[in-house]
């Protein structure tokens, strides 16, 4: 792709807050697609530092604009932070700026900023909007550079965060809503493992599947991966069953018993994935976090630990109903069992169901398929980029 991109806001991080992060996760992303992207700011550590551009920079010339007067010097002050910025933006393909065109915290940045969008694509991301947040009772703008928050200029397109947040722009500045892009924040949806695990589940790409059968345990046929196999073959949507799988250094077997089940995975058309084989999981609990349900399909087991674990972390479960799992039986109300004997195609129909409507699950899906921030890169940030 090769598009140089600037992004332009108050501050950087190590300065916290929420805009500070979004700016820092999408230069990070962009980086990640072979953009090339410079963050500039006036505080924080930015790759280009501008001071002029920091909220409190021109602290005591905006209280006289708020009481009504513009200064003497303000024309000038604008002029010499255009050029800072020009000089900062370089070759850069496209400006984007981070709510300093709709806050009145630094007018003369704003100022600047509307002077150098006509000389640079330029991107008004809006998250905020000081004329509708009654915290800060601005008065009318009159003819002072308080007008320049409150009116779109043509040289630049407009992106909100929120179809409300876009009501509000349509309405403040007297444009269609179609004139305004909406492009949410974001989440990762791999936040809680630890990085090791973080990174190769993210390069698995485990989470773009739904749903996810996890099943922790070590590859002894006990277990009866078999039927774990053929159950998931059977699920509807894209499903993924995910052994944790650590080698099971009792078991003189093991070797030729995960070259069986994959085999029969193959054969079946299932994707799995043996955790082990990429990644130590001794945080083993947080490899829960990656599963959309629970499944054991145990011959025979000693207590059923996953079972407890895997509530835990909200997890459903769908059990096979051998003693030692019933007798725990009691302290669920989101597992479900089946019997052994049961065909898989009837054990996957009844776990489809199950998952259908478990609303926690629901929401965990629609949040990853329209909220992860690889979904919001792909479907909305680039095609935004690459637009005339």
């Amino acid at each position: 792709m090769g598009k140089i991109i600037s992004i332009l806001h108050y501050s950087a991080l190590p300065v916290i807050g929420g805009v500070e992060l979004t700016v820092d996760i999408h230069a990070r992303l962009l980086k990640e697609k072979n953009f090339r992207v410079n963050i500039i700011a006036g505080d924080g550590k930015p790759d280009k530092f501008i001071p002029e551009l920091k909220s409190s920079y021109y602290k005591e010339m905006n209280k006289k604009i708020l009481a009504g007067k513009t200064p003497d010097n303000f024309n000038s002050e604008v002029q010499k932070v255009k050029k800072k910025i020009l000089k900062a933006v370089g070759d850069s393909d496209l400006l984007i700026v981070h709510n300093i065109l709709t806050m009145h915290f630094n007018l003369v940045a704003t100022a600047a900023l509307v002077e150098t969008s006509k000389k640079i694509k330029t991107i008004g991301w809006v998250h905020d909007l000081s004329y509708v947040d009654p915290t800060y009772n601005l008065p009318p703008p009159g003819d002072s550079p308080l007008k320049l928050i409150l009116n779109s200029t043509p040289n630049i397109k407009w992106v909100t965060i929120t179809n409300y947040r876009r009501e509000l722009l349509s309405r403040l500045f007297g444009i269609k809503k179609s004139e305004i892009a909406v492009i949410h924040n974001g989440i990762d949806p791999y936040v809680i493992l630890p990085p090791d695990m973080k990174k190769t589940a993210k390069r698995l790409k485990i989470l773009s599947h739904y749903p996810v059968a996890i099943f922790p345990s070590r590859l002894t046929r006990r277990k009866n991966f078999e039927l774990a196999i053929n159950i998931t073959s059977k699920l509807k949507g894209n499903p993924l069953l995910l052994l944790s799988a650590p080698p099971d250094l009792h078991n003189p077997a093991f070797v030729s018993y995960k070259k069986e089940l994959k085999r029969r995975a193959k054969k079946k058309g299932v994707r799995l994935i043996l955790f082990s084989e990429h990644c130590t999981i001794k945080d083993i609990e947080t490899f829960y976090f990656l599963g959309d349900f629970l499944l054991i399909t145990s011959k025979m087991e000693g207590f059923g630990l996953p079972a407890i674990e895997a509530s835990l972390f909200r997890l459903p479960a769908a059990l096979s109903n051998i003693p030692p799992l019933k007798e725990i039986e009691k302290y669920f109300k989101s597992h479900i069992f089946f019997d052994l004997n049961e065909k898989p195609k009837e054990i996957a129909k009844n776990i489809d169901a199950f998952l259908k409507n478990n609303n926690t699950i629901q929401d965990r899906k629609m949040i990853i398929d329209n909220f992860s921030w690889d979904t919001i890169l792909k479907k909305k940030l680039i095609p935004l980029i690459m637009s005339d």
